[in-house]
C-alpha cells in the first residue's frame, strides 16, 4: 500500500524529501482547494493508497470525508496544530498503532 500526502509547499517539500513518492502541493486558493478537493477524492477510490496525510489547514479547507479505507490523518503544517501535541499522539496511535515518543 502506498502513502500519499496533500499539503502546502512547504510541508510537501518535505514529504519528498523524506522519500515519498505520491506528494501534492497546494497554495491556499480556491482554484487549488478544489484542485485538492478533487485529488483527494481519487486517491481514496485507488486500490493502491492505504494512508493519506492532509495538513490540517488543507482538510478544513476542502473537507475530509468520513471513509475507513484509505486511513486519511491530519497532520500539522508550519502553522502547528490545532489538535495539541497529546491529542495529536493520540490520532496516530489508534490510526497505526503505533506511539509516538520524543
Amino acid at each position: 500500500m502506498k502513502i500519499a500526502v496533500l499539503g502546502d509547499p512547504d510541508t510537501a517539500i518535505g514529504f519528498k524529501l523524506a522519500g515519498v513518492h505520491e506528494v501534492y502541493s497546494f497554495h491556499s486558493t480556491p482554484m487549488d482547494y478544489e484542485r485538492a478537493r478533487n485529488k483527494l477524492r481519487e486517491l481514496i477510490q485507488r486500490d493502491d493508497i492505504g494512508l493519506v496525510l492532509i495538513t490540517e489547514t488543507l482538510a478544513r479547507a476542502v473537507g475530509v470525508p468520513d471513509v475507513k479505507f484509505p486511513i486519511i490523518l491530519q497532520i500539522p503544517d508550519k502553522s502547528g496544530s490545532r489538535f495539541g501535541e497529546a491529542q495529536l499522539k493520540e490520532i496516530v496511535r489508534r490510526a497505526i498503532g503505533v506511539e509516538l515518543k520524543r
